[in-house]
């Protein structure tokens, strides 16, 4: 059962094949570029209040360990 396509779609897959050799290669718009470059991984409010909280529990880890709380136990 052979049947001819019609022009409408042989022309989509020949646009598409023109692209598909495109693919990786295209350019970044100006605009696009910085917003990719303006967007920050971590907000550094976060970052500093995680750091916060381990070097805190550390110190207080470390002077559970060594005895300065001795009097009460938990």
């Amino acid at each position: 059962m052979a049947t001819s396509t019609s022009p409408v779609i042989r022309a989509r897959n020949a646009k598409y094949q023109a692209n598909v050799t495109k693919r990786g290669q295209t350019k970044i718009s100006a605009h696009a570029e910085k917003k990719v470059a303006k967007k920050p991984v971590a907000n550094p409010m976060l970052v500093g209040c995680l750091l916060l909280m381990l070097c805190g529990g550390a110190i207080f880890e470390v002077l559970r360990l060594f005895g300065a709380g001795t009097e009460s136990s938990f």
